[in-house]
């Protein structure tokens, strides 16, 4: 079902669900003409066609295209709605780009630096249709393309490239391909069938049916993930679901297969498909300076902030680094950083990843031309060196980095780190997985250290762990205090025996109980029922049956103890966390009297300090009833409650009496604030009252006299302009020109015409019936009389008085309302004309001898129609009639023979571009009755356009057929 977009007038037009774009630049248009050849009708597919123009050419592609396709073509304008079974071409001068299924149109000049075209459009296309976008790569120069076929992937997107051994310019393919993101490799002529194929699939078809299809059987599911750590010695089952799923659907559909299990022979049979299926699900969609306001933010903030204590030593880990860009970005800004403040410090970035493939080139870091368009021209120049096949950053950036293979979510975590960027990776794991890599993010963090996480990633349930520095772009600083769970210090780590350990290394077969088992069994016997407790009062862990001291309360969970704990008791655990704090180890509160089912029980809390290492502190807080015998175990603190209640009670009245007086110091300074605010309002209306009253008054006048204005303006330039005209006309035409008004009075003439007929300026006003008759030539003024009265143009060849030869014209002078108001009379000399003529006739009739004698033949072609003048012995000599011949050049050339074909091409290819004085070529031409003759063509530019662009070539062909022939007799006879 095809989307439908209402206009204004309530009409609908459909909109295309699969939008195709293909680059293509030098040697494309063979390709796009190949390519269109083969595209079927009614698909419901749009063609977006992005193109390197020359600003200054009119392209002719939609002319060219259209021989090869009966799709509607489309040049693009802005706003412009993507319709199916539609070609859209770029038009010079702009790139293009798709939003919300619309065209826009950017002026070129806008951007500064290399222009790009192919991967700005690539980028909208994967960003505006997702997993419907297409991207094909056709013959051309450099790297265009490259990124954008990396932002289709990540989109879900489908790629396509030309063969490289069928592109004339095979750049732009093969750095697309060598990405290791292209889903099909193919000639332009076999793109089309595999494109209906993938978009007809039923996983792509109906994606939704897609996810109950392969998840059917989970049997095959977890045995392809098998197959996959298998080969790449990586778990993919920590992923989330949904992105696997998408990863197999476009496998199933790019091999044709509609069930899982039959992929999944595929798979295992071939180590290709193995690659290509973990290279997908390791997309390594980066980019320099992705989201550029994150990167500035961490220049002009974070790292301030991590130097400004005059650190010596800077220690950053990119997780998830991919081939770098992100790295090096980083190393970027921190060499900007240190150079302009003028540090001394020295930076290590540990830059990690599953990928060894993405590794290698990371470390290599050269980088295709395409990264232009992302980083500074400064930053490129300083930075960068120029390679044969890209750039690559310089060795005092690349030193910054060290690389290498990592897996996050198993091997340990780098320590004492500054700040940690891992940015678009969680979005793939499952909540489980995320989990467990924040916490160990937040134990290789260094205090007040930095994370740094995609735009699309939340730090999930470890939100108490880091402080939000910019929660926009994702930066965090770890907080100090916080604990992750039971404390590692104070329980045994829990450890799992492995098969082999519970088999070997014993004689009886006996399965061996978890150590947080016997751990905890330990604890719910010797202790009383107790709380572990961070310093935030976040309950870590319950020992034994705490419940009659705790009350959940309606409203929000939280692990907090203030909010299941009654005030009298959370009152003396705050008192107890405030000594303990002050150095003491231990501190009892005896006789704490609690109502517990209505009834008053007295109990004695008891609070001790058990971990105070790495700057967290974790307490242990117990509750002992009165009958249960107390035993001194070292330096602690009793505190009798009656008392305590006094001295509480004090001590917060007098909170309260000091917390009240700087209120009221604070509203009186607001309520002072606030007068002289309101008073400078008042002053401000005033003022903008006047000034608004003011304004009006001068926005009536000036209406008033713009008005005005215009139309003064526009008579003197109406004025102006009929002026200048008949001046132009009167003096400077050589034209002999006599105006009449309706009574045949002269009003105006020409200085032509004054000397042809002896008139004077003090004639103007008389009738022109008071002059001889005979005064220009003999039937002069019987002419004029005639137009007069019937309105009908009289033109003829006249010898005037003075015997020179004119052109005479005498037609009605007409208003601007088409009324007639007298007669206008012109007259041109034409004896040059006429001598001219005949010598060009004699020259004719001589040069239509010479090319009958010597079997030649004049043609003129028109670059800009296609369309070809010729001598009818062009076509006579190949024994066609003149009307028989074809007059489009494309046409002539098919007569060519093919042996000759692409060498007379490239002659006059090499001419048109400047590489030649003259096109020059002798080829064979086939004639009416199907053999060949042989041509001896010879031609040159003869009008080119202000910029120098060819528009007309003229040449003469010759039959040297004859010569041919004797040419060969005697290489035989030799």
């Amino acid at each position: 079902m095809k989307k439908k977009e209402t206009n204004g007038q309530g009409s609908a037009k459909p909109k295309a669900d699969y939008v195709v774009g293909i680059g293509a630049s030098a040697g494309g248009l063979e390709a796009l003409q190949e390519f269109f050849k083969a595209v079927p009708l009614n698909t419901g597919i749009a063609y977006v066609v992005i193109q390197h123009l020359s600003p200054d050419y009119k392209s002719l592609m939609d002319e060219l295209l259209a021989r090869y396709t009966r799709l509607a073509i489309k040049k693009a304008k802005d706003g412009m709605l993507v319709e199916p079974d539609t070609i859209y071409l770029i038009p010079p001068r702009n790139n293009l780009s798709i939003f919300h299924g619309k065209l826009v149109l950017e002026d070129q000049g806008s951007r500064s630096g290399l222009n790009l075209p192919i991967d700005i459009f690539f980028r909208s296309l994967a960003a505006d249709v997702g997993k419907k976008s297409i991207g094909i790569i056709l013959s051309g120069t450099g790297s265009d393309g490259t990124l954008g076929t990396r932002a289709i992937k990540e989109a879900g997107g489908m790629v396509m490239a030309q063969d490289e051994r069928t592109a004339r310019f095979d750049g732009m393919p093969r750095s697309s391909i060598s990405t290791g993101l292209v889903d099909y490799i193919l000639p332009p002529g076999k793109m089309p069938e595999e494109l209906v194929n993938y978009i007809k699939h039923p996983f792509t078809e109906k994606s939704n049916q897609a996810a109950p299809a392969l998840t059917s059987s989970e049997d095959t599911l977890t045995r392809v993930l098998l197959v996959l750590r298998e080969f790449s010695g990586i778990d993919f089952s920590y992923y989330k679901e949904n992105t696997i799923l998408r990863r197999l659907e476009r496998r199933l559909s790019i091999n044709r297969f509609e069930r899982l299990d039959d992929y999944l022979k595929l798979l295992i049979e071939s180590d290709k498909e193995k690659d290509i299926l973990y290279r997908e699900l390791l997309i390594g969609v980066t980019r320099f300076f992705r989201d550029e306001a994150a990167f500035a933010l961490i220049k002009n903030s974070v790292l301030p902030r991590l130097l400004d204590s005059g650190n010596k030593q800077l220690r950053i880990w990119s997780v998830a680094c991919s081939t770098g860009e992100e790295v090096y970005s980083l190393g970027l800004i921190i060499k900007e950083f240190i150079e302009e403040h003028n540090l001394d410090c020295d930076v290590k970035i540990f830059a990690t990843d599953i990928d060894r493939h993405s590794l290698e080139l990371a470390g290599q870091a050269i980088y295709p031309e395409s990264i232009v368009g992302d980083i500074e021209p400064r930053l490129l120049a300083k930075y960068f060196i120029r390679r044969e096949n890209g750039y690559q950053v310089t060795e005092s950036i690349r030193k910054m980095a060290i690389f290498a293979t990592h897996n996050v979510l198993k091997d340990p975590p780098f320590s004492k780190l500054d700040m940690i960027v891992c940015r678009n990776l969680f979005i793939y794991f499952k909540p489980e997985s995320q989990s467990k890599v924040i916490g160990s993010f937040y134990m290789a963090l260094k205090p007040g250290g930095i994370l740094f996480m995609g735009s699309s990633e939340t730090l999930g349930t470890h939100t108490d762990a880091f402080n939000t520095v910019n929660s926009k772009h994702k930066i965090y600083a770890k907080k100090q205090g916080y604990s992750q769970g039971f404390p590692h210090d104070f329980t045994a780590s829990i450890n799992y025996l492995s098969d082999k350990q519970r088999t070997s290394g014993t004689q009886f077969n006996i399965r061996q109980p978890r150590r947080d088992v016997i751990t905890e069994k330990i604890f719910n016997t010797m202790l009383p029922p107790s709380l572990v407790l961070d310093e935030q009062q976040n309950i870590l862990q319950v020992i034994n049956d705490i419940n009659p001291f705790v009350k959940l309360k309606p409203g929000k969970f939280t692990n907090n103890l203030n909010s299941i704990i009654s005030p009298e008791l959370s009152m003396i655990i705050s008192n107890i966390y405030r000594r303990l704090k002050s150095s003491t180890e231990k501190v009892i509160f005896e006789n704490v009297r609690i109502n517990q089912d209505d009834e008053f029980v007295k109990l004695d809390v008891e609070g001790r300090l058990i971990m105070n290492e790495d700057d967290q502190k974790v307490y242990l807080v117990s509750f002992l009833s009165r009958s249960v015998e107390k035993i001194d175990t070292g330096l602690k603190q009793v505190i009798n409650i009656e008392a305590h209640y006094q001295d509480q009670l004090s001590e917060l009245q007098h909170e309260l009496q000091f917390t009240k007086e700087n209120l009221q110091a604070t509203v009186e300074e607001l309520e002072t604030s606030n007068e002289e605010l309101q008073a400078s309002n008042e002053e401000l209306i005033a003022s903008n009252e006047e000034l608004q009253s003011t304004n009006e008054e001068l926005q009536s006048v000036n209406e008033e006299l713009y008005t005005v204005n215009s139309e003064f303006q526009s008579k003197i330039e109406e004025l102006t302009q009929l002026n200048n005209d008949v001046n132009n006309l009167l003096n400077n035409t050589e034209i002999a020109a006599i105006y009449l008004d309706s009574k045949l009075c002269i009003r105006k003439f020409t200085a032509s015409f004054a000397e042809l007929s002896s008139l004077m300026d003090l004639d103007i006003g008389r009738p022109i019936t008071q002059f001889s008759a005979a005064f220009v030539y003999k039937d002069f003024l019987k002419d004029i009389e005639y137009v007069r009265k019937t309105l009908v143009s009289v033109e003829k060849e006249i010898e005037a008085s003075n015997g020179v030869l004119y052109f005479l014209k005498i037609v009605p002078y007409r208003t601007d309302y088409h009324a007639v108001d007298g007669v206008l009379v012109t007259m041109l000399n034409i004896s040059g004309i006429k001598e001219e003529r005949r010598k060009h006739l004699k020259a004719s009739f001589r040069l239509q001898q010479a090319l009958e004698m010597g079997n030649m033949a004049w043609w003129e072609w028109s670059l800009e129609t296609g369309n070809v003048e010729m001598h009818e012995k062009k076509a006579t000599m190949l024994g066609y009639t003149f009307e028989e011949f074809p007059k489009n050049v494309y046409k002539i050339c098919e007569f060519i023979h093919p042996d000759d074909y692409e060498y007379t091409m490239q002659n006059m290819r090499d001419h048109l571009e400047g590489k030649t004085d003259s096109y020059n070529v002798v080829y064979r031409i086939k004639t009416k009755t199907g053999g060949y003759k042989w041509y001896y063509d010879r031609g040159g530019v003869v009008e080119r356009t202000s910029e120098g662009r060819p528009l007309k070539v003229v040449g003469l062909v010759v039959d040297v057929s004859e010569f041919k022939e004797l040419e060969q007799k005697l290489g035989e006879n030799q």
